[in-house]
């Protein structure tokens, strides 16, 4: 894409709309059962992981909900949930955007000792969401351009997010010796807390494991380049799901296959969801 072509699709109407308001509601939904999942978990996190408070009254503000954790757990994440539902329900706008940054900011503090690559994902994310609003706001038409322009670059940085973490994820382990020659595999299934006892054995071949880290290597380079093209784009995507639905089984790292599966619905096209209704059976549709 040129430069010219880059202005021209930022400034040419909000694209794919129904798309990004689809992607938007996922994440608010994923957030929704991660909170159920990871209750019991960060109950304990409150109770031995004491949250300070902060010194600025911008600071006491933003992380009130953090803070408040620590002796009103139960009230802050049901009430966290309460406005996840209600955010799903209704039209996205930029204060239901606003409000989803806050949730995940306090649930990364609370959550801190847990968190993994989902947590950062999920964080980056909900930056970029805040301003992923369709809905005519300005009646100037100037300022309706810009509304355009901010959301289509919001909707251009997440997809740049995601890619960006495959391409560092992939260059890195393209560097390492150990990934090159299988080792890391080797290494992982001596991690007792992580790998599924089922594929222990397994990961202790040579040749399966230098087979599993070419194909990840290779997968998250290629994904840089395929998702961009649209004869690619969905085949590059269900690759990636079976890709972390994979990690998940094996690793037991369930929340980040799941974060990284949500995220690319970003990549999706107003069009590729009225060529799925349009191939379901007739008693679907109604």
């Amino acid at each position: 894409m040129t430069y010219d072509r880059l202005i021209a699709w930022l400034s040419s109407g909000f694209q794919n709309q129904k798309a990004v308001t689809v992607f938007c509601k996922a994440v608010l939904i994923l957030t929704l059962l991660r909170i159920l999942f990871l209750w019991n978990a960060s109950l304990v996190m409150v109770k031995y992981h004491h949250l300070s408070t902060p010194r600025s009254w911008s600071g006491k503000i933003m992380l009130a909900p953090s803070v408040l954790a620590g002796d009103h757990f139960s009230l802050v994440y049901i009430f966290f949930i309460t406005l996840l539902i209600i955010g799903v329900f209704i039209r996205w706008n930029y204060l239901s955007g606003a409000i989803f940054f806050w949730i995940t900011l306090n649930l990364y503090r609370i959550t801190m000792p847990l968190t993994n690559g989902a947590d950062q994902v999920q964080l980056a994310l909900a930056v970029c969401m805040i301003f992923m609003v369709s809905t005519p706001y300005f009646k100037s038409p100037k300022m309706m351009a810009w509304q355009n322009v901010v959301f289509n670059a919001s909707v251009l940085a997440t997809q740049l997010i995601i890619v960006f973490v495959y391409f560092i994820s992939g260059w890195d382990k393209l560097m390492t010796a150990s990934w090159r020659t299988g080792d890391a595999f080797l290494m992982i299934s001596n991690l007792q807390h992580l790998i599924n006892p089922f594929f222990k054995d397994l990961l202790t071949n040579s040749i399966i494991n230098i087979a599993l880290a070419w194909i990840t290597i290779l997968f998250e380079l290629t994904f840089v380049v395929f998702v961009w093209f649209r004869s690619t784009r969905i085949f590059t995507l269900i690759a990636g799901v079976l890709f972390h639905v994979t990690i998940a089984i094996v690793l037991n790292l369930p929340e980040f296959a799941l974060m990284m599966s949500v995220s690319y619905l970003v990549f999706l096209k107003d069009t590729d969801y009225v060529f799925i209704k349009n191939r379901l059976p007739e008693s679907s549709k109604s």
